[in-house]
């Protein structure tokens, strides 16, 4: 009987997954990641608006949510004509990193742990140098950053060149963490640091394209 049982599982469990390739499941799927990392720009302004307001970037920068595991929320930024890449990454809190280690030393011993936490380069960097500091006004808000120079661990003769910069937010409280991806429990209470991060290897990075893109951010009323 036991046997007959587990037979009549397997067939059903067998049933199941052609009906779930018959009626295109992983093209449903697809459709539904697709629209959660690529919504009309309108609704992810809306859904993501504790990045800050978001809505008067240009349209040459391409905004996609990425699906991240660990609590770590992450809009991923296409400057379309340059196909340069920057990330806004939500790290959860104000103590890894904050604004105020951007005007201390404390900021050139923490950007290996940065670099670790948000896990942008799988294969890892070493020889961190800070090559200019500074601070930009974007809308409402001064961002301090930092502009680096690094080393490629698997490949040391591979030159990264990029910015960082952090600034501080409240994270809203709209029932939009339970969608794909944002772990964490906010309250509007709750602050949190989020970093701009932007590389690209050998000469090929341009600063102001991460200063425009942070420049068009609005923090009024945030």
């Amino acid at each position: 009987m036991g046997c007959l049982k587990g037979i009549i599982r397997l067939i059903v469990i067998i049933l199941v997954i052609m009906g779930f390739f018959y009626f295109d499941g992983p093209g449903f799927i697809k459709e539904r990641i697709d629209e959660y990392r690529s919504p009309a720009k309108e609704v992810l302004v809306q859904d993501e608006k504790d990045f800050g307001n978001l809505a008067y970037t240009s349209d040459d920068y391409k905004i996609q949510r990425s699906i991240t595991m660990g609590g770590k929320r992450k809009l991923l930024i296409t400057h379309i004509p340059s196909s340069q890449k920057i990330s806004l990454i939500d790290i959860g809190n104000t103590t890894t990193i904050n604004q105020a280690d951007f005007y201390s030393t404390k900021i050139d011993l923490k950007l290996y742990q940065i670099m670790d936490t948000v896990k942008n380069y799988s294969a890892g960097i070493k020889d961190i140098e800070i090559t200019q500091r500074g601070t930009i006004l974007a809308k409402g808000k001064i961002v301090p950053y930092v502009n680096f120079s690094a080393k490629l661990k698997i490949f040391p003769l591979i030159k990264v060149n990029g910015t960082i910069a952090a600034y501080n937010t409240k994270n809203a409280d709209d029932g939009i963490v339970t969608k794909i991806g944002k772990k964490i429990m906010q309250t509007k209470e709750d602050t949190s640091t989020k970093i701009v991060l932007s590389a690209k290897i050998f000469n090929n990075y341009k600063f102001n394209i991460t200063e425009d893109l942070i420049k068009s951010i609005s923090f009024i009323g945030i």
